[in-house]
């Protein structure tokens, strides 16, 4: 017996990836036989040699004899019940959060054909003909990068394929928007809407590695649209206790910016233009932006902790004493080391913290319209629409006014926007393009079909899973895609799904798929940056925050105290230092040498202070070890040696999905070569070719080595028995389908002749052509 291991295929060729195995799914998905019959189960338990799975569709468990079993799948089972997860008792697997599936209900199918209806209506009208409906083959390949953004593995592939199942597509639909890849493909599309970032200051102090998991989980939970929108919306606080916040915080100290940010992503309207001036193309005018932005203008992101955090008032006071005395009784100025200025380095995380004030908007000094005058404060107005008078009281009152509104079924646009942005997720392209520059003037490729798709997702109650579930079960997302023309107008009809290249994290995501089956399900334990030698980590408060929960003022001060000496030596050392250094005559000498390593040592030495002695090195925070090589490049260069041998098990070991490293990627990596969103501006992602993406996938070691010679469908092909069948399951590895009688004829020979040649050119020539790079 030869079992497909659908989602843990990598513990299959235990032996052969003992180098780089990574810990499975919570249960292994396993499609066998039984009986005769076909069943789709999973791992449950051992006993005494026999081993338990249990189907699926009504828990029926079966027991099979260990011997039974093809001998790489025995060394799978036996590997798990060494590891620990598999026992008498039950198979624990790796720990994943759940995600809450997707609402199974037939009225979905009644809403896809009438998509499809519509449609064909569409077709008509213009005097088209629809593509045709694509095999299995090519389905199953978009289906999966589509919903969850990576290639499917050899075992998915194969699961499809041989099953008969008449409803296979659609049940394949359910699975992929009930799995953890949903969540991380997902994440990608939110992430660069709202400019995520994990890195640097937006990932530190303006709470990115907070907002990043949080963002996740509202995927995972699947949380309705309106809500996550008003969550951002509403959102007051730290971003360790409120995530939400680094909504605000992203655009700190830009307030109008955000605001203009925010049309943008949930009304499809710029009014970037209408901050300066009447905006010459649309409706909108200065004063509309004005009176809109009046509504957050309150909701200020960074607030002064001294004279902001009434419970810490008496403790600056007290610092401040010591200080002045400590200086003779003079205020030894901001910028001395003293212990005020230790106490505000400490306390610098509570800067940064969203709060309603009463801070007013006020038009430009250079206002220069006839409707009111310069410098004149500005009452808060939507701009379409009527809100209720009680909203505009004061700032809670009126972001929650505001957030209503914005959020309503009532805005048209608030739905036009969302339906139009999860179609073209879908489909490759907008009914409206662009989506997010909608105007008065702005119609959709089919009106008909846009107005079913708002009082759709209006009928869903925003839930876009559900949402999501209908667009995909519809025929049309089976057709064969079509190239479209941008330049040319009419050149597109609806006639199916745009063919389009993959998004890098796509394509880094299914790199990740080859080398390492069960990707999905390696997710880090949390995101870390730094700030000044700050260390932020999602799941809980910086260090010397988390401690203050328990202290008194009393203690806060003597901690303060005690890190004086510490902050003014690292104040002092670095000031020699960076001295020295900026010398010519001495920054090669020994001397520099040495206060070098004493600066770094005393620096070190107060950044362990600063986080509460929590971490001996912060210097990792932007780059943190946890992360893994996530941030390691492809590079275009290396050797044979031990070194480069090295690094490429290090890089195998640690790769992960897109959505599980810091982001967005530094340059060379291959997410930024292949054109990640710099997370700056919205969806600011380029999946344009150029020449340098050609040089990095023809000539980098992990596509010219590791994945020729360790990738898994490498792995399974080395099992099969006939040059036939080892081209099929490289095939079916890397292009989700198996190879045409030509290709096998033209190719068998070479494998027979020089079968590790053959391989590794034939994995490279389908890496390089526009079957593995574009979506079909």
């Amino acid at each position: 017996m030869d079992l497909n291991f659908i989602c843990s295929r990598s513990q299959v060729w235990a032996i052969a990836l003992a180098a780089l195995l990574i810990a499975p799914l919570s249960q292994a998905r396993i499609f066998t036989n039984v009986d005769g019959k076909t069943i789709d189960a999973e791992l449950h338990s051992i006993y005494q040699g026999t081993v338990v799975i249990k189907r699926i569709g009504d828990g029926k468990a079966f027991s099979i004899p260990l011997s039974e079993f093809s001998v790489k799948d025995q060394n799978y089972i036996k590997a798990e019940v060494k590891a620990g997860r598999l026992s008498m008792d039950e198979y624990t697997g790796f720990a994943q959060p759940t995600v809450v599936p997707v609402t199974k209900s037939e009225k979905h199918f009644n809403a896809s054909r009438r998509i499809d209806h519509l449609l064909a209506d569409h077709w008509q009208q213009k005097g088209v003909e629809p593509s045709p409906v694509v095999d299995d083959a090519t389905f199953l390949r978009r289906a999966y990068l589509k919903i969850i953004g990576r290639i499917p593995t050899h075992a998915e592939a194969v699961h499809f394929l041989d099953d008969p199942n008449a409803n296979k597509r659609s049940e394949l639909i359910d699975k992929l928007l009930d799995s953890p890849g949903y969540v991380s493909h997902n994440f990608n599309l939110w992430a660069d809407v709202l400019r995520v970032k994990t890195t640097g200051q937006q990932g530190a102090r303006y709470g990115g590695v907070y907002y990043a998991p949080w963002v996740k989980d509202q995927i995972r939970e699947n949380v309705p649209y309106d809500e996550f929108v008003r969550s951002l919306l509403t959102a007051e606080g730290y971003p360790w206790e409120n995530p939400a916040t680094a909504y605000y915080l992203r655009d700190f100290g830009m307030p109008l910016d955000n605001m203009s940010m925010t049309t943008q992503i949930f009304l499809g309207t710029q009014l970037q233009c209408a901050q300066c001036h009447d905006h010459p193309t649309d409706q909108w005018t200065q004063k509309d932006f004005f009176e809109l932005a009046s509504f957050t203008y309150g909701l200020k992101a960074g607030i002064n902790v001294p004279r902001d955090t009434p419970e810490l008032q008496a403790v600056f006071k007290e610092l401040n004493k010591r200080a002045r005395k400590e200086n003779g009784g003079k205020n030894p100025g901001y910028q001395a080391a003293s212990q005020a200025s230790a106490g505000r380095e400490l306390l610098m995380p509570l800067r940064w913290r969203v709060q309603h004030t009463d801070r007013e908007l006020q038009l430009p000094h250079d206002y220069q319209y006839d409707d009111a005058y310069p410098n004149e404060v500005v009452d808060p107005h939507v701009l379409f629409g009527d809100i209720d008078p009680k909203y505009l009281k004061d700032s809670g009152s009126r972001v929650d006014g505001y957030a209503n509104w914005m959020t309503s079924p009532d805005n048209e646009r608030f739905t036009n926007v969302i339906a139009n942005r999860m179609w073209k997720h879908a489909m490759g392209k907008g009914l409206i393009e662009p989506i997010d520059n909608l105007t008065a003037a702005s119609e959709a490729d089919s009106p008909e079909l846009m107005a079913y798709l708002e009082e759709l997702m209006k009928a869903l109650d925003y839930d876009l899973k559900q949402f999501q579930r209908i667009v995909y079960n519809t025929e049309y997302f089976q057709r064969r895609a079509v190239i479209d023309d941008p330049d040319l107008a009419d050149d597109y009809n609806l006639e199916g799904p745009v063919f389009q290249r993959m998004s890098s994290e796509q394509i880094w995501d299914s790199i990740a798929t080859l080398m390492t089956p069960d990707i999905d399900n390696i997710l880090i334990p949390s995101y870390r940056s730094g700030d000044r030698g700050i260390v932020y980590e999602s799941g809980s408060p910086p260090g010397i925050i988390e401690h203050m929960t328990q202290w008194s003022s009393n203690d806060l001060i003597k901690y303060v105290e005690e890190t004086t000496d510490v902050y003014k030596e690292q104040q002092a050392t670095r000031k020699v230092w960076l001295e020295m250094r900026n010398d010519p005559k001495q920054k090669s000498s020994p001397e520099f040498k040495e206060a070098r390593k004493v600066s770094n040592q005393a620096n070190k030495v107060w950044r362990g202070m600063l986080n509460g002695n929590q971490f001996e090195d912060a210097d990792k925070s932007g780059q943190d070890a946890m992360m893994g090589g996530m941030m390691m490049s492809m590079t275009m260069t290396g050797d044979s040696n031990k070194k480069q041998s090295k690094a490429d098990e290090k890089w195998v070991k640690q790769i992960r999905r897109a959505s599980e490293l810091t982001s967005p990627s530094r340059n060379g990596h291959l997410l930024e070569v292949f054109g990640q969103s710099d997370r700056e501006l919205i969806e600011n992602s380029d999946n344009s070719a150029n020449v340098l993406q050609a040089l990095f996938l023809m000539n980098s070691p992990q596509t010219n080595y590791l994945l020729a010679n360790r990738s898994a469908p490498v792995l399974e092909a080395r099992l099969a028995e006939t040059p036939e069948e080892k081209l099929e399951t490289l095939y079916i590895g890397f292009l989700a389908r198996k190879p045409t009688p030509e290709e096998t004829a033209a190719l068998v020979p070479h494998f027979e002749k020089d079968p590790e040649k053959a391989r590794q050119r034939v994995i490279w020539a389908m890496l390089n052509t526009q079957q593995f790079l574009f979506i079909q």
